[in-house]
């Protein structure tokens, strides 16, 4: 493990302007090449809410709800220029970023050397009429961006992802004019009225999900709309995919439940503790796959994502990656071991628990979204020495 001296040592060489230094001793790795056969496209939107004030905004009713969101979709295109960089607005980001993950500033900062593969506004593909439409939701402190590796893979594969920063909530929203919010999820210090508590986590996912609702409404008036002919007529919306991180895979069941172009839903390593009652006593009716850890700091986690389970109709898979960590299901452990060494992440290979995720995602999003091949998540299971199906009430397998 790294010790205090050690990252003072690195901190220090980057503040002398030895970063190359630095970069031998904890050198990044790139994003892992996607396997499909589009290359893909990306590109931004900052969308205005006029139906909701910001709820954040307490004292400011003209304030209404912003979101950045970040499309990426199939291309035919071989690009000639460079792939957009993993994070815009560098400089702004790293400090905060590096406040969520718990890493020291230096090791964030040398993310500014990793590229995607994604090309900004690149044409979409004319292959297909029309392509089946995802969204993607990050954790508590999160950004919109910290599954692009996953996110592309599924794009190469033909699949339009949207993902948005939701607001406050993300570690820092950047809005086009510059103005920046901040994270600002975390409850009020010295709140010790767990009813209080979970109140102000109902009303954050409430927002969460709205933002989601808003962004498939959005979605729709491009779709629509012969002004954007870049998506225009090619967003398949009546058949949509959802998943999310940790507080993302909250927000990916509750958009489930309340919105019925929802039609698959995937969690990762998802916060159940924070799903309301209703929620959890309905159950879902669309099918839903979860995988995670084995186990969360609060036993209540896992009692309500058994009792969610319990009362879902729909096909429903519980299932683990056997000594993973809570940021094993993001982007982070594919640019660097040191993940490792903080105890950020578990044992698993990245590579390994990389294209095992991927597999699971496609087949699971082809066969409910798509309505292709077959989904037999036991098979992957046999195969793979970390993961393990906890659960399932589909008989089909």
């Amino acid at each position: 493990m790294i010790n205090k001296k050690t990252i003072f040592i690195l901190n220090l060489l980057l503040c002398i302007g030895c970063s190359s230094i630095v970069k031998k001793v904890i050198p990044l790795s790139p994003l892992p090449t996607p396997t499909g056969k589009y290359t893909i496209g990306t590109t931004q939107y900052h969308w205005l809410d006029d139906s909701r004030q910001e709820w954040f905004s307490k004292e400011d009713t003209t304030d209404f709800r912003e979101l950045m969101v970040q499309i990426w979709y199939p291309s035919d295109q071989k690009p000639t220029e460079e792939p957009v960089a993993y994070m815009d607005f560098l400089e702004q980001r790293i400090p905060e970023v590096a406040k969520q993950v718990g890493l020291p500033k230096f090791m964030i900062t040398q993310i500014s050397e990793i590229s995607t593969n994604s090309y900004y506004d690149i044409p979409i593909s004319n292959k297909e009429q029309q392509f089946p439409v995802l969204i993607f939701s990050h954790g508590l402190g999160g950004m919109r961006v910290q599954n692009t590796a996953y996110i592309q893979e599924l794009v190469s594969h033909g699949y339009i992802i949207a993902a948005m920063d939701h607001t406050y909530d993300a570690n820092i929203t950047i809005f086009p004019d510059g103005r920046k919010r901040l994270y600002d999820s975390n409850l009020p210090e010295g709140l010790t009225d767990s009813t209080e508590a979970y109140n102000i986590r109902y009303k954050q996912l409430n927002a969460r999900t709205s933002d989601v609702v808003f962004v498939l409404d959005e979605l729709e008036k491009l779709n629509s709309d012969k002004n954007h002919p870049q998506f225009f007529n090619k967003l398949k919306l009546d058949n949509v995919g959802i998943f999310g991180h940790s507080f993302g895979g909250a927000t990916s069941i509750s958009t489930a439940y309340n919105d019925p172009r929802i039609t698959a839903c995937f969690t990762l390593d998802a916060w159940f503790e924070i799903i309301p009652h209703h929620i959890l006593n309905s159950g879902l009716k669309t099918p839903f796959f979860h995988l995670g850890q084995e186990r969360w700091k609060k036993p209540l986690n896992y009692k309500n994502r058994d009792n969610l389970i319990k009362n879902s109709s729909g096909p429903n898979w519980v299932s683990t990656f056997l000594g993973s960590k809570h940021f094993d299901y993001i982007d982070l452990p594919l640019f660097t071991n040191y993940t490792k060494r903080f105890k950020l992440t578990g044992e698993i290979d990245p590579i390994a628990f990389y294209k095992t995720l991927n597999e699971l995602h496609l087949t699971f999003f082809n066969f409910y979204i798509k309505k292709i091949d077959t989904f037999l998540p036991k098979s992957i299971d046999e195969k793979i020495s970390f993961l393990t199906i906890e659960n399932s009430n589909n008989t089909t397998e």
